[in-house]
């Protein structure tokens, strides 16, 4: 009985321990190789910093424009090119990385090891996050040093929504990565969502030369509700409301409907 008892035992799921602050940064530490590897890594960094270089050497970029009311091409899309970066890196890079990790059965073998849920999925969250901030201070600073793009008149409002509209987009991250089985199944979900973000941001055409209607729905998407905190359009409190819904509903669902295979 003893002898049959035993290999039953080793397909136990190993008892969950409490992550150590060493075990957390190694952790961290391996996230960040893994995800460095990928030739992708670059392009989420480097595209939005080659777009803004590109942007600022055109001279009609430059000019003032009316239609944006006096301001210039190049100041309107610098927090554009900036929202890229925690765009690209929350919803392809996260879900897919984790899809990849599901793919390989990794997941699968850390389920029963002593490494828990949370703490790979904050190694992971840790990595993106403070890639993002180094893609966004990047972006910023260039456009400020490089192009003269002015500081918007309330800066601690733009950077209240930009932490918290990247908060939001890694949480839609997260529920994407929480159900996508294969890295195609968290593109195919997570692609659609930045291309969404792309326009409410107005990359692909400035906001101010949106319809009325259509500005104010781009403010319920998240980084549209980022983009008007930076323009000043409308109340603070709402865009951050918003952002704040869209953290807890999608880090809540991602919580519950995560899955290690």
């Amino acid at each position: 009985m003893t002898t049959a008892a035993a290999p039953a035992a080793t397909l136990r799921p190993a008892r969950r321990t409490r992550m150590t602050r060493h075990g957390f940064a190694t952790l961290t530490r391996t996230q960040a190789t893994l995800l460095l590897r990928e030739p992708a890594a670059l392009v989420w960094l480097a595209l939005p910093m080659l777009l803004l270089l590109v942007f600022g050497n055109i001279p009609g970029f430059l000019t003032p424009q009316a239609t944006l009311g006096g301001r210039r091409v190049i100041d309107v899309y610098v927090p554009t090119i900036a929202a890229m970066v925690p765009l690209f890196l929350a919803l392809t890079a996260l879900p897919m990385t984790m899809a990849a990790h599901r793919e390989k059965d990794v997941l699968r073998r850390l389920s029963a090891s002593p490494v828990p849920a949370t703490g790979m999925l904050a190694a992971l969250v840790t990595v993106i996050a403070a890639l993002a901030a180094l893609g966004v201070t990047a972006v910023v600073t260039v456009g400020a040093l490089a192009f003269h793009v002015s500081t918007p008149a309330n800066p601690a409002a733009v950077l209240s929504s930009f932490l918290l509209g990247a908060t939001a987009v890694l949480a839609l991250g997260l529920l994407v990565a929480a159900r996508a089985r294969t890295g195609t199944a968290a593109s195919a979900m997570g692609v659609p969502l930045m291309v969404l973000n792309f326009f409410a941001s107005g990359l692909y055409f400035p906001v101010a030369q949106m319809p009325r209607l259509l500005q104010h729905v781009t403010e319920y998407i998240p980084f549209g509700a980022v983009m008007a905190a930076w323009d000043g359009r409308g109340a603070l409190w709402q865009h951050l409301a918003v952002l704040a819904a869209y953290t807890l509903l999608a880090g809540t669902a991602a919580a519950r409907w995560f899955r290690w295979e």
